[in-house]
């Protein structure tokens, strides 16, 4: 089974390293904080099996579910708090060959016109420090944009933990640095974590050449799937395109659900007698 990020051990091990408590069960792991006096439980990305786990008592449950299971989580007693995302997910284990016809065809003209830019490329382990150029291009980028991230200190705690399975590569015109991006692997899957590139990158299509030549990295390594992120054809259509240019496929997560103690148990009456086909 190709774990998702959130629910690999070395996530795990980032969140416990850095002072936060992982309840760990049969199907996965909950990341457990305290809301003043409350306990609230966090599942991000788990699997339908995880609505059986052990919980502290009294604890409030915000779940996102890997896959659709609407049935599921309301007979369980939660509520629907998010709609669905969809994630990009890009199957590398093809040929080369096979892997260059499923580009779309704009996509594969970038990669030409990069290719032929005289772009330098490396590919080395991320350094667990934290004033990486990458890493303070990320937060300003973040703040300018005004969206969240994973907190770096997840990037520092993984690449300090796993050395091996954080990958940073970056592009160079010259001697000059102008694009960067982080992968991050679990197991036989990678996450295209951080990435920024510079105005003059941009015009080269350096993005486009180095997801590219990562894909071919990890192949190599024995990676099967590269986990390209959310996709958000509303707010980001251009970003989206990028991902499914590759030919990577798009899928829906489950939502965001949350579980609140005593009334959920009355959530799952009204379910049982719900006649069928109707939503309580």
């Amino acid at each position: 089974m190709l774990l998702p990020l959130q629910q690999h051990p070395h996530f795990a091990a980032c969140l416990r390293a850095n002072g936060r408590q992982v309840v760990e069960t049969a199907h996965g792991h909950m990341l457990l904080r305290r809301v003043g006096p409350l306990p609230v439980g966090l599942i991000s990305r788990g699997r339908a099996e995880m609505l059986d786990a052990p919980r502290p008592k009294g604890c409030t449950v915000l779940f996102t579910p890997d896959d659709p299971s609407d049935d599921s989580m309301r007979g369980a007693g939660f509520w629907r708090l998010r709609a669905p995302v969809e994630v990009a997910e890009w199957d590398i284990s093809h040929p080369t060959d096979k892997l260059a016809a499923q580009l779309r065809k704009t996509w594969r003209h970038g990669l030409e016109r990069a290719q032929d830019a005289r772009l330098k490329l490396s590919i080395t382990s991320m350094p667990p420090s934290g004033d990486h150029w990458l890493l303070i291009a990320e937060q300003r980028q973040a703040r300018e944009r005004g969206y969240r991230a994973l907190p770096l200190w997840l990037t520092r705690a993984w690449a300090t933990l796993h050395p091996k399975d954080a990958t940073l590569i970056e592009a160079r015109r010259g001697g000059e640095l102008v694009a960067g991006m982080v992968f991050l692997r679990h197991g036989k899957a990678a996450t295209y974590h951080i990435s920024h590139v510079t105005p003059l990158g941009k015009k080269l299509g350096a993005h486009r050449l180095m997801l590219w030549r990562a894909a071919a990295h990890f192949a190599r390594k024995g990676v099967v799937r590269l986990d390209l992120g959310t996709l958000d054809r509303a707010n980001a259509p251009g970003l989206a395109q990028f991902k499914l240019g590759t030919g990577a496929k798009a899928r829906g997560l489950g939502g965001t659900w949350i579980s609140l103690p005593g009334l959920s148990p009355l959530r799952r009456q009204l379910i049982r007698q719900v006649p069928s086909g109707q939503k309580a």
